[in-house]
Formats: C-alpha cells, sequence, structure tokens
C-alpha cells in the first residue's frame, strides 16, 4: 500500500513511513499535480481538502481531524495496517529506503556517546540521515504499540 499526503498532512507522511509505508509527501505540488501523480503511482490520496475528495477515478482518503493520533487511527482502522517487519525502515524525512551500515565505519558521523552506546546504525543514502534505535525509537514504538492496541 502506498500513499501521497497533500501539504496538511505533513508529520502524518513522517509516522505512516516510520510505519514502513511508501509515503510521498510532495510539499510545492499543488492539487492538479498532486492528483496527476497520485493516479500516474498508483497511490492513496492523504488529504484534508474537501474539493480534492469530490474528483472521481481517484483513491483517496479524507482525514477527518487535525490530531495526529486522530489520523492515525482512522488510516489503521480504514485499510487495517499493520504493524509488521517494515516498522523503521523507510527514512521519515525523505521516504527513501533505510540501509544497516556497520558501526566501524561511523566514527565521526554520529555523536561519540551514541556511537558507544549503539550497536545498530541505519544510513538514508538519499538524505545522508543516520538512524539508530535511541530514546527517540523508544518513544516513537511506544506511541504505534499503543495506536495498535
Amino acid at each position: 500500500m502506498r500513499f501521497i499526503a497533500d501539504n496538511m498532512l505533513g508529520k502524518l507522511s513522517k509516522w505512516l513511513r516510520f510505519l514502513g509505508y511508501d509515503t510521498l509527501y510532495p510539499k510545492t505540488l499543488d492539487d492538479k499535480e498532486l492528483v496527476k501523480l497520485s493516479r500516474s503511482e498508483d497511490r492513496i490520496l492523504l488529504t484534508r481538502d474537501k474539493e480534492l475528495v469530490k474528483m472521481k477515478n481517484l483513491n483517496v482518503l479524507y482525514i477527518k481531524s487535525e490530531k495526529l493520533d486522530e489520523q492515525l487511527k482512522q488510516i489503521i482502522n480504514e485499510f487495517d495496517l499493520k504493524m509488521g517487519s517494515d516498522i523503521f525502515t523507510r527514512c521519515p524525512e525523505c521516504n527513501y529506503i533505510l540501509t544497516e551500515v556497520d558501526k566501524s565505519l561511523l566514527n565521526g558521523k554520529v555523536p561519540e556517546g551514541v556511537l558507544e552506546r549503539q550497536d545498530m546504525f541505519w544510513l538514508c543514502e538519499k538524505c545522508s540521515r543516520y538512524y539508530w534505535q535511541g530514546s527517540h525509537y523508544i518513544e516513537i514504538n511506544s506511541k504505534l504499540e499503543k495506536l495498535f492496541k
């Protein structure tokens, strides 16, 4: 399942990426371009724009709430999403697939304390961000587990 989120749903797109779902968030596209991309890539358009929901031949979901937790619950229920093995496999910033990186290659690339405390690291080769399972990961994972209960 692949998504595309309009420019009102940046946080939601990031959280769908945490779950491992391929989610585009093209901030600069107008509605016409957004619809065209949704159709051409067979993506479900997530929007808070009631006018977009009225379009024909478009796989679209109107996101009812402005609150992130409620948005996530709506999508989880609507599409019967699962918290599976793809969790934390995408870059939350750019949607690219993360690659595991050998710890020995990271000297000077991540904070020294993190390098001492962590054993597993991932890299987004597109935007050059590094990730590890620190406190932020634990908080995100905890929130996701609550949402899926």
